[in-house]
C-alpha cells in the first residue's frame, strides 16, 4: 500500500497541479490504484515490429515509474499492468482480461495490427483505448469507435506531411508504390490527394501494384527508368521496403525514394538497415512521429531521461507509450477521477489540451478522435557511425512558430477535416455532435 502523504495546497500546484487538481485529488479516496492495462505483441511480425514493440514497452515502464512517483506523493498508486498477445484474437482476450480482472481504467496497444482488436473490446466494455500503433485511416472513418483515441498519427496526416515537405523542396513527379489489397488501395488513393489536391504542380508519373507477401520489384524498376521521377514513395511494410532499396541501390537513379512511416520503420534500427541495404537511396528523407534530438518545450529534458535510463535514443514508439501514460494519468487526474465514462468525457472534450513536449498545446479532434500534433522529417546519415547520429531532424510540420493564428486550425493543416471525416460515433456528448 502507499504511504499516505499529506501535502500542503502549495506543494501540490509545484507538482503541476490546478486549484481544480486540488480539489479532484481531495474528491479520490486515499491509496485509491490507477491501474492503466497494456497489450503488447508477443510475437512479432517482424525484426522492425520487435523493435518497435520493445521501445513501446520502454516509454510506458519509464512513464509509469515517473507519475507513478507523483501519485504516491499524493497518496495515489499508478500501476501500468503489461500484457502480452500473439495475435488479435489473443488481444482481445488479454483487454477483457485486463479490464474485468485487473480492473484498469483504460487500455493502450495498437501494435502488430492489434488496434482493431482492442478498439472492440474497448467500446463492448466500454473502457477508453489509446491506439499506440496503428496509423489505419480506415480506424478513424468506418471503424471508429466511441471509446477509441488516436495517439499514433493517421496515414492521411504522415501522408499530407510528406507531400508538403517534398513539394515544397522541389519534388513535384511522383511514382507510387503499393500493396495489393483494401489497405494498400487506401493508401494509394490517399496520398494522391495529398499531391494532387493540396500542391499545385504536383503529378503522379506512375504507380505500381505489387504483391503484398513476396513482391517483385522487377517490373517496377523497369517502369521507373521510363517514367523518371523526382520520387518514389513506398506504400509499403518495413521488409518490403528495404527489400525495393536494396534492388534499387544498384541502378544508381537520382531519383529520391523514401517510404510510409509505419512505427516499426520510424526506429534507428530500422534506418541503420536501410542504409546498410542501400547507402545512397537508403539515407533519404524519413517522417517520423518524434525525434530523439528534438531539444525544445522540455524535449530536451524528456530525452535525456530516456537516454540516460536506457542508454539508447528515444524512438517515436517509446515516446508514444510515455505519452498515453502521462494523457491517461492526467484524464484521471483533472477529469474527475478514473471512472472509464469521465475519462472519456475528457479525452474527447474540445477544451481539453495535453502538454506531449511538442510545443503546443494538442488535443482529440472531436470527430475522429485523432491527437492533432506535429510530425517531423529527419534525415538519415550516409556517415554516421553511432546510433545516436543516425538521424537528424530537419524539418516540422505544422511549424508552431506563427503568431497571431489559431493553434486548432495550424495543427489541422495535416490529415483529414470534419468535413472529409465518414466517422459517425453516435450516443451521447462531443463526439455524436461532430459531423
Amino acid at each position: 500500500m502507499p504511504k499516505s502523504v499529506s501535502l500542503t495546497r502549495r506543494q501540490v500546484l509545484a507538482l503541476g497541479g490546478s486549484a481544480l487538481f486540488l480539489r479532484t485529488l481531495e474528491g479520490w479516496a486515499q491509496g485509491e490504484a490507477l491501474r492503466i492495462g497494456a497489450v503488447l505483441p508477443s510475437r512479432p511480425g517482424s525484426e522492425w515490429e520487435a523493435r518497435a514493440a520493445e521501445a513501446l514497452r520502454m516509454g510506458l515502464e519509464m512513464a509509469r515509474d515517473e507519475y507513478g512517483e507523483n501519485a504516491a506523493l499524493l497518496g495515489q498508486r499508478l500501476d501500468v499492468v503489461l500484457r502480452e498477445a500473439r495475435d488479435r484474437e489473443a488481444a482481445s482476450q488479454e483487454a477483457e482480461r485486463l479490464i474485468r480482472q485487473e480492473e484498469v481504467y483504460a487500455l493502450v496497444g495498437g501494435l502488430g495490427g492489434q488496434a482493431e482488436a482492442l478498439m472492440g473490446v474497448a467500446e463492448r466494455l466500454r473502457v477508453p483505448f489509446l491506439n499506440v500503433g496503428d496509423p489505419s485511416d480506415r480506424l478513424r472513418n468506418e471503424g471508429c469507435r466511441r471509446y477509441a483515441f488516436h495517439l499514433e498519427a493517421s496515414a492521411a496526416m504522415y501522408l499530407d506531411a510528406l507531400a508538403a515537405w517534398f513539394v515544397q523542396a522541389g519534388f513535384r513527379s511522383w511514382f507510387l508504390v503499393y500493396p495489393e489489397g483494401r489497405e494498400g488501395q487506401a493508401l494509394y488513393q490517399r496520398a494522391r490527394k495529398s499531391l494532387l489536391e493540396r500542391h499545385f504542380g504536383a503529378r503522379e508519373v506512375g504507380r505500381a501494384v505489387v504483391a503484398p507477401a513476396r513482391p517483385d520489384f522487377r517490373p517496377v524498376l523497369e517502369a521507373l527508368r521510363r517514367a523518371r521521377p523526382q520520387a518514389v514513395l513506398l506504400l509499403l511494410g518495413a521488409e518490403a521496403q528495404l527489400s525495393f532499396l536494396a534492388q534499387y541501390e544498384p541502378l544508381g537513379l537520382p531519383t529520391q525514394v523514401t517510404g510510409f512511416p509505419y512505427p516499426e520503420t520510424q526506429t534507428r534500427a530500422f534506418f541503420a538497415a536501410s542504409r546498410a541495404r542501400a547507402r545512397r537511396a537508403g539515407a533519404g528523407y524519413r517522417a517520423v512521429l518524434w525525434e530523439a534530438k528534438l531539444d525544445a518545450y522540455g524535449a530536451r529534458e524528456l530525452n535525456a531521461r530516456f537516454l540516460e535510463r536506457y542508454r539508447r535514443p528515444m524512438d517515436p514508439s517509446a515516446w508514444a507509450g510515455y505519452q498515453s501514460v502521462k494523457i491517461l494519468y492526467e484524464a484521471a487526474a483533472f477529469g474527475g477521477g478514473p471512472e472509464p465514462a469521465r475519462v472519456r468525457a475528457y479525452l474527447e472534450n474540445p477544451q481539453t489540451v495535453f502538454d506531449v513536449h511538442k510545443g503546443i498545446g494538442v488535443s482529440f479532434r472531436p470527430w475522429d478522435h485523432q491527437l492533432r500534433q506535429s510530425l517531423y522529417l529527419v534525415k538519415v546519415s550516409p556517415e554516421a557511425q553511432g546510433v545516436w547520429d543516425l538521424a537528424t531532424l530537419v524539418g516540422e510540420l505544422p511549424a508552431i512558430y506563427r503568431p497571431g493564428t489559431d493553434p486548432v486550425e495550424r495543427l489541422d493543416q495535416i490529415g483529414d477535416l470534419r468535413r472529409e471525416s465518414r466517422c459517425r460515433f453516435g450516443g451521447e456528448g462531443w463526439g455524436a455532435t461532430a459531423g
